[in-house]
């Protein structure tokens, strides 16, 4: 206000016109029109009182004492000694104040120190970085947009990767094999951090990769520069140019679906990104790279991932639910186990739920009303077993014969809730009988109209315990003896039966 005051007094306006210009009462005019900088500033600092002042000294004392305190501590400091509340830009303002007026500097821990590297020959490095950022849509929500950025080392040409959910290791790899595709060749290195999506440990290095990463690198033969930990600044050009992306061609842009925005990139990219010189190397990404493609390796073969697009992503509650919209809807019993989050795609009044392999859980149709909980009954069970293979296996642990197809058929119609339980009883059955005891066991349930798995093994017992009584039965009697004192006179002659009946007894799982 003082400046503009005094910029008008020297354009020739009267105080008046002054006044008028610039919304401000004659007197308030007045009092600035005659006064000097100097008696200006001396002015001002009189008029200038904080809510802070009465804990001024206490303040001083702190930054004397710690010369890296900062603001943001202050505030918290006041908050826990005194319990007085202040707005935070109130405080940092009045810290800043008195480091000034009393030369207190704050203490900076030393800043790294950088030296230029040379420029790598062509073909050498690729170097790759994630991003993400907060897309505005007309009429709508933003909307959380990730991307997956490289660069040549030596030409400076951009790739860049665009997906509507965070980045798993399948994605990741999909993305580095587009990229290859687009520059019609593989460089020598990647230099990537220590990302979970590619690494497991450092090793000491001897690196272990996830195990989609680990067959795309055998699969092109790159090998890997790994960045330290924590040190992301090794790898400063894909820094840079995902900075260079997000507020160059994405702030300010509307995004209105996937592939629409895609291709505006590709468009900047070939416009912008790679067409416009470089200022480090004065020269365009997109002439040098027409060289330095030639130095490239040849690809000999991609993996078609195909990755989701157009998704939006969703934590998985322990109740194996998930929440879309107004609306809850279930998911497969274990998914909270096995991935914390889910992927949604919307689609004709209904939803699609993937899991983070990328593979199709269900599609329910959406709710209708708020808070409509949409369930799959088979959600609610272990469907690790299929049915129709247990049914194929005990018919074929029974014989494959119509008999025992009639009889699984019946008890899979009358016995649906508890099939697998009856499934399992019926395989037990067949494994500790031999194929005759079987055949009788289903001809005697056929003629009983009995339709129970219980029922199979009751009749299998028996008749197994028949047979065993008949064939011991079947051995010839022996004499009895009445006199013993005549025994060596009578020749006696005790029956012996090979070793093989015994054995064919045991095995049947019976007992003399």
């Amino acid at each position: 206000m003082y400046s503009k005051i005094q910029q008008e007094k020297q354009q020739g306006f009267s105080r008046d016109a002054v006044a008028r210009h610039l919304s401000l009462s004659w007197r308030t005019v007045d009092r600035y029109w005659d006064m000097t900088p100097a008696e200006y500033e001396e002015f001002s600092k009189q008029q200038y009182r904080s809510v802070l002042d009465k804990r001024g000294s206490v303040v001083m004392e702190w930054l004397e004492q710690f010369p890296d305190l900062s603001a943001a501590q202050v505030h918290d400091w006041l908050q826990e000694h005194y319990e007085e509340l202040y707005a935070e830009r109130t405080v940092r303002h009045y810290v800043f104040n008195l480091r000034k007026q009393h030369g207190l500097k704050k203490t900076i821990n030393k800043e790294r120190e950088y030296f230029c590297t040379e420029e790598l020959p062509p073909g050498q490095q690729l170097q790759a970085d994630f991003g993400q950022y907060w897309a505005i849509r007309k009429g709508s929500s933003r909307i959380k947009l990730h991307l997956a950025a490289f660069i040549l080392a030596h030409s400076r040409y951009k790739y860049i990767y665009w997906q509507t959910r965070p980045f798993n290791a399948v994605d990741f790899v999909c993305a580095l094999e587009s990229c290859f595709e687009a520059f019609g060749g593989i460089p020598q290195e990647l230099v990537i951090d220590q990302d979970t999506l590619m690494t497991v440990s450092e090793n000491n290095g001897d690196i272990i990769h996830t195990l989609e990463f680990e067959h795309c690198k055998n699969r092109h033969g790159f090998s890997i520069w790994l960045c330290r930990k924590a040190d992301p600044e090794s790898k400063g050009m894909v820094e840079s140019c995902v900075k260079f992306v997000k507020y160059n061609f994405a702030r300010n842009r509307y995004f209105y679906d996937l592939p629409n925005w895609i291709k505006e990139c590709h468009s900047w990219l070939q416009r912008t990104g790679n067409g416009k010189i470089h200022a480090e190397t004065q020269k365009k990404p997109a002439e040098v790279f027409a060289i330095e493609k030639n130095h490239l390796k040849p690809v000999h073969s991609f993996v078609n991932h195909n990755p989701l697009t157009d998704m939006i992503t969703t934590p998985v509650r322990k109740n194996n639910t998930i929440r879309y919209k107004t609306g809850r809807y279930s998911v497969p019993i274990g998914t909270y186990t096995r991935c914390k989050t889910v992927s949604l795609r919307e689609i004709d009044e209904h939803l699609e739920i993937y899991d983070d392999a990328g593979e199709l859980l269900d599609k329910p149709a959406l709710a209708t009303i708020p808070g409509e909980l949409v369930r799959n009954n088979n959600h609610g069970r272990d469907t690790s077993e299929r049915i129709n293979q247990l049914m194929t296996d005990a018919k074929s642990a029974l014989g494959n014969t119509p008999l025992a197809e009639e009889f699984l058929t019946v008890i899979r119609k009358k016995k649906g809730r508890y099939i697998r339980d009856q499934l399992r009883v019926v395989m037990k059955v067949a494994n500790s009988y031999d194929a005759e005891v079987i055949r009788l066991t289903l001809l005697a349930c056929q003629e009983s109209k009995l339709d129970s798995a219980n029922d199979l093994r009751d009749f299998a017992e028996h008749i197994f315990r028949q047979t065993t009584v008949d064939e011991i039965l079947a051995i010839p009697p022996v004499r009895p003896i009445t006199d013993i004192t005549n025994m060596q006179s009578c020749n006696f002659k005790v029956v012996q039966h090979q070793p093989e009946s015994y054995m064919k007894l045991v095995l049947k799982g019976g007992k003399i």
